[in-house]
């Protein structure tokens, strides 16, 4: 019987308010906590003033918070977060190791990256780095230009133009002395991917992305995990938000343009060129962001009924999922793999889903899910699986297959495991 590993896990972010990379790092630590390994999370925490590290369990995880100050002044902030943190991070992660004893640091995001890599060097330790998004080639971590169009990565020139598109020309334009930071920031960024003794890209496309940055021999594809013995008990009590049984079409996730947000509208307004208002369910938007006015505003003037829960729980998010009447996924960017096509599967949603990056991996059209790839086809195949409850449930059905076979705990954490005793020995 191998013995149980020791694995300090640093994340950028980490329940219990958090986006989808902290689920999936919190998800894979407290696996890991069940399967007998001693596994400590250490999360960044920006606060007024440096303090000691804060202990704590975080939804059975053992959890550290470090503190850091950082100022309010774009790129300045940023290198507070990183480059002026990386050794105060760095300094936790050896307090918190032993060297000589076999430990793993795995670092789960861009901001503790090579903070693990130089506690890594100290303990003698093997360090493991996840991409879960766009931060190897690109600043912002978005892999859009300007916030609206996929490129694929970025140059002085790139920047010259992203920069005030993004930002505002007020903004913008004073930014462009950032640049030379930037691309130095990048490069550090990069330098880490390639020191690491194995880099886990979560889907197949992100693999692809990291090919020309990290030798092939260290990309191991392994996927984000959902805890399915979790998420059925919170599902055994009904929503709060939508009363139970009522239909109710679902959009999840923060209102910005990589989400596909914007494009809300415009499917609706196809939508109803083949329907009338009064056909369509009431869209329920679980999720706020500077796009939520707007969206608001232009579904109610084509008549759509819409219920905006800006912000809610997480538990409250995983039952909107199981039961809605389908969960409407347009995302217009490079999606490494979504924590909400994996908890929908997880919850059995049936799921219509633009077939951007990784979004390919989770959901088989026609299968555990439909894809397709324009707002017109987009509009088209909702409108078709309105009128279809049969297939909706078949698309559930396939979902909540594809979670149990490719993304449960039983199916992914034997993986990681491998990966990290292959490193140790």
């Amino acid at each position: 019987m191998n013995p149980p590993l020791h694995i300090l896990m640093p994340s950028d972010v980490f329940p219990p308010r958090c986006g989808g990379a902290g689920w999936s790092a919190h998800a894979l630590a407290h696996a890991l906590v069940q399967q007998g390994h001693t596994v400590t999370a250490v999360v960044p925490q920006r606060s007024a003033r440096p303090g000691a590290p804060r202990h704590e369990e975080v939804l059975g995880v053992p959890t550290v918070r470090v503190s850091y100050c950082a100022p309010g002044l774009p790129f300045v902030q940023n290198y507070f977060r990183h480059e002026r943190f990386w050794p105060r991070l760095a300094d936790a992660l050896v307090a918190l190791g032993e060297p000589g004893r076999d430990i793993i640091i795995h670092a789960q995001h861009v901001q503790v990256a090579p903070a693990a890599l130089r506690a890594g060097q100290r303990l003698g330790a093997p360090v493991v780095i996840t991409v879960r998004d766009h931060w190897p080639w690109d600043y912002f971590s978005t892999g859009l230009h300007a916030n609206r169009l996929p490129y694929a990565r970025q140059t002085w020139a790139a920047l010259a133009t992203d920069l005030p598109a993004r930002l505002g020309a007020v903004r913008g334009v004073p930014a462009l002395a950032a640049i030379p930071y930037i691309l130095a920031h990048m490069r550090r960024r990069q330098r880490a991917l390639r020191q690491a003794s194995a880099v886990i890209a979560v889907s197949s496309y992100i693999a692809a992305r990291l090919a020309p940055i990290v030798p092939a021999e260290r990309i191991h594809v392994i996927p984000n995990m959902v805890d399915l013995a979790a998420i059925d008990a919170v599902l055994t009590t009904p929503q709060q938000s939508v009363p139970p049984g009522a239909p109710y079409l679902l959009f999840v996730g923060k209102l910005e343009q990589n989400k596909g947000a914007q494009l809300l509208p415009e499917i609706f307004n196809e939508l109803l060129r083949q329907r009338r208002a009064s056909a369509v369910p009431e869209l329920v938007i679980a999720g706020d962001g500077p796009l939520g006015p707007q969206i608001t505003r232009e579904l109610g003037a084509l008549g759509v009924r819409v219920r905006a829960l800006n912000w809610a729980e997480h538990d409250e998010i995983l039952r909107l999922m199981a039961g809605c009447t389908l969960l409407l996924f347009p995302s217009a960017w490079g999606e490494p793999l979504s924590r909400v096509l994996l908890e929908a599967c997880a919850g059995a949603a049936p799921v219509l889903a633009m077939p951007t990056g990784g979004t390919a991996d989770i959901i088989r059209d026609g299968v555990s899910g439909a894809l397709e790839a324009s707002v017109p086809g987009f509009a088209r195949r909702l409108g078709q699986l309105l009128d279809q409850p049969t297939m909706r449930k078949v698309l559930g059905a396939g979902a909540r297959q594809a979670a149990e076979q490719q993304f449960s705990a039983e199916a992914v954490l034997p993986r990681a495991e491998a990966l990290y005793r292959s490193l140790l020995s």
